[in-house]
This record gives structure tokens, C-alpha cells and sequence, in this order.
């Protein structure tokens, strides 16, 4: 991996199918904008949290999606099924491997 980012997306009592599907519908776009080199997704089901475990070419890049995700309006589709809304959203921009370590 060159940039690691994992995103935890926690579903509302009732929402995971709703959440899953929102997503399904939206990770095409994630996987083909420039700089994602891959998102795998994760459930855990004992919290109905969906982790999207992604690799981009930089956190720069990420960042411009993420500005691109706010400007066309996917956060406030996912504000009724997160759980705490869309400041219920967490993610961690781990970076690059470090291999000295």
C-alpha cells in the first residue's frame, strides 16, 4: 500500500442494509477517482460498521476526493443512517508503510 486510509462508517439500529447499499452505490466513483489505487470493504457485524480499508497514490489525494464527496452531497445522504450522523464518520489517514519499524 502506498497511503493507507481506513473508514469507519457506523450504522444507525436498523440502517446497515440502507448503508450498504448507499455505499454500493457510491464506491464505483471512489475506486475510479484519480489517485485511489483500491477500497476494500469490511463489516463488523457486532457494531454495524461498514470499514472501508483504501490505498491512494497520496493523502493529498484523498483529501481532494473527500472535498469532491462533500461538494456533491454524499455526507448528507449517510447523516440519517450513521450513527451520531455524519460526525459519527471516522476516518484515519495512516499514510505511507513504514517498514523500519
Amino acid at each position: 500500500m502506498k497511503n493507507l486510509v481506513i473508514v469507519s462508517f457506523p450504522a444507525r439500529p436498523g440502517m446497515i442494509e440502507n448503508l450498504k447499499t448507499t455505499l454500493k452505490g457510491a464506491l464505483p466513483e471512489t475506486r475510479s477517482f484519480d489517485g485511489c489505487i483500491s477500497v476494500d470493504t469490511y463489516i463488523e457485524e457486532a457494531t454495524n460498521t461498514v470499514h472501508l480499508i483504501e490505498d491512494w497514490e497520496s493523502l493529498e489525494h484523498q483529501a481532494k476526493y473527500l472535498d469532491w464527496r462533500i461538494e456533491t452531497g454524499l455526507l448528507e445522504v449517510l447523516e440519517p443512517l450513521l450513527e451520531g450522523g455524519a460526525a459519527g464518520l471516522k476516518a484515519t489517514l495512516c499514510g505511507p508503510k513504514y517498514v523500519d519499524i
